[in-house]
């Protein structure tokens, strides 16, 4: 069996592939700034969300930071 010596392949410039990529991207950001969230109804939130001191918001109710045991 005869053995080719292998030569790595030189870099191919593409532009149609790379404004493609771009195009996407740039619609992507585009529609989710403008996509609404889903709880953005008229319906006012029951609680505001809890943040700790550095402004993080606690987003799980299993978290046991701030929460005082059941007597």
């Amino acid at each position: 069996m005869a053995h080719i010596a292998t030569a790595p392949r030189g870099i191919i410039f593409r532009p149609d592939i790379l404004a493609a990529i771009a195009l996407a991207g740039v619609l992507g950001f585009t529609f989710g700034q403008n996509w609404s969230s889903p709880t953005s109804s008229n319906v006012a939130a029951s609680a505001p969300l809890s943040e700790d001191w550095h402004g993080n918001v606690r987003r799980s109710h299993w978290s046991p930071h701030g929460v005082t045991p059941n007597p």
